[in-house]
């Protein structure tokens, strides 16, 4: 063979072997995504986990959902249910309704789901419908929701996945066997992976253009990405280190990074109950003793912005009149002096701060006692297993600790997050924080549909909330995702679900 002809075959070898990489693949129909853990349950009735609830939104319907912004859009509703009394929501369900084994989807079956929830224990997800007092069957499309109170929350709880009436019925289902109503429908499950077909009776206008989804479960972030760069996944949406982001962007032509504001916000918790977290004014001097921008700049890859409230700055009920508390060391250190916490040697008096083994939370921890140790208080920062971790915030072994509220809707989350009767295991007030005026404003905010009211009521929450200081509302972070650069049609949702691969394809 001549010179001329081995330059020729090297160069078919070498495009041969570039174009069989599955970066772009255009006309593919399996899309591979890697979650960071495992999907604990099929059942709608029991997702309260992240990723059972994205999965759940892809192979389910439901009376309700949400649009790329977060805002309550019609389900399988015609419309968004309507309020015919305070306590009275009327729902009609749209034509044409099916389950994959093409099975009518009738409002019998809507009852059943959440009739289960209000008679069934052991459901996860029962607490969200403690004021659902009955539900009436008007007729094949229509259904009545009467509430034991008014709930203006209600509305946005109404997710909850369809299922069969007959399958309502039992408490445990084999998810293979059970007829759905989302775009796809479950077609195999092991350990460490799950694929979803088209669901051929779907009756959405937004059909499938994917055949298949193939989520694999890749607990390790270098694994993750390592699997991103061969090509063997497709999408990774935040769970991957803001630096190979970075890398990603600079040095991949194959891949592509998007991102956008989420529905997210990060916080340091105070557990109140302690002689020294439960001072305000040590909450306070730490308030002024952390530089947020700086973290977010150096650890978080410039990939958040500065909280000053529980709710994001795109929430209709966020109140913008809060003056943000920036770094300010000698007001801190005045603060402490003040309260009786001078220095004794190094430090005025060392906490405890825990916290995950994610590399990035760790960071943040110790970021965070870098600057509290310039106004002169010491932090031990301890990483620990999630269930360990969890644990000891629910039972109040801590003093502080950081955690993330995801992908919330309604402001209604400040009355689980800070209400004395939210103390675990009955909501998430794990800092035991109680104030008899902010549980009266609380049950006003939920009692009342009026949007204008609601609005008032939460800026007075939030002011309250801030001069207390149960939290120090430290960002709202971006979601981002790493996309095969071939992917179309595919869109960040601000609360991290994947509902738009329904509209994505390869090119």
């Amino acid at each position: 063979m001549n010179r001329l002809a081995r330059l020729c075959l090297l160069g078919l070898v070498a495009h041969t072997a570039l174009g069989s990489q599955p970066s772009f693949s255009a006309g593919r129909t399996k899309l591979t995504l890697a979650l960071e853990d495992s999907v604990r349950t099929f059942d709608p009735r029991q997702s309260v986990d992240a990723n059972s609830q994205y999965v759940e939104d892809l192979v389910h319907c439901s009376l309700i959902t949400f649009d790329a912004e977060g805002h309550s859009v019609p389900g399988i509703a015609a419309a968004l249910p309507r309020w015919i009394k305070d306590d009275t929501l009327e729902i009609s369900l749209r034509d044409g309704l099916r389950f994959s084994d093409g099975s009518p989807l009738t409002a019998q079956d809507v009852s059943a789901t959440y009739q289960s929830l209000l008679t069934g224990r052991g459901l996860a997800r029962s607490g969200s419908f403690a004021t659902l007092s009955s539900i009436k069957v008007k007729d094949q499309k229509t259904l009545e929701f009467r509430l034991k109170e008014p709930d203006a929350s209600f509305i946005t709880n109404l997710v909850v996945g369809i299922l069969p009436a007959k399958s309502a019925q039992e408490k445990l289902i084999d998810p293979l066997k059970l007829p759905t109503c989302g775009p796809y429908r479950l077609k195999s499950i092991d350990i460490n992976t799950i694929v979803l077909e088209k669901n051929p009776q779907y009756s959405g206008s937004d059909a499938p253009k994917l055949e298949l989804l193939e989520l694999k479960i890749v607990k390790n972030e270098k694994t993750r990405f390592a699997k991103l760069q061969t090509g063997e996944i497709d999408l990774v949406q935040n769970s991957i280190s803001r630096d190979t982001v970075k890398a990603i962007e600079k040095k991949n032509p194959r891949l592509s990074v998007i991102r956008r504001p989420g529905l997210k916000t990060t916080y340091l918790g105070f557990n109140l109950r302690d002689p020294l977290t439960g001072s305000l004014a040590v909450r306070e001097a730490i308030a002024y003793a952390i530089q947020k921008q700086e973290i977010i700049d150096i650890i978080l890859g410039g990939m958040a912005t500065p909280a000053n409230t529980l709710l994001p700055t795109q929430s209709p009920f966020y109140d913008s009149s809060l003056k943000p508390r920036t770094q300010d060391l000698e007001r801190a250190k005045k603060i402490l002096d003040a309260a009786g916490f001078p220095m004794k040697g190094e430090a005025r008096f060392e906490l405890s701060f825990k916290t995950t083994t994610d590399i990035t939370r760790i960071s943040v921890a110790k970021a965070i006692a870098s600057q509290l140790k310039k106004v002169g208080i010491k932090v031990k920062v301890e990483p620990m297993e999630w269930g360990r971790f969890k644990q000891d915030v629910d039972a109040g072994r801590v003093q502080l600790w950081s955690l993330n509220w995801v992908g919330f809707k309604d402001p209604d989350i400040y009355r689980h997050a800070f209400a004395t009767d939210s103390f675990p295991p009955n909501g998430a007030n794990r800092g035991w924080y109680t104030n008899p005026a902010l549980d009266t404003l609380l049950k006003k905010g939920r009692s009342t549909n009026n949007r204008e009211e609601r609005v008032n009521i939460y800026k007075e929450i939030q002011q309250l909330v801030d001069k207390d200081l149960p939290y120090v509302f430290l960002w709202h972070e971006d979601n981002f995702a790493v996309v095969n650069r071939g992917l179309q049609g595919f869109t960040l949702f601000a609360d991290g679900r994947y509902a738009s691969l329904r509209q994505a394809y390869f090119q």
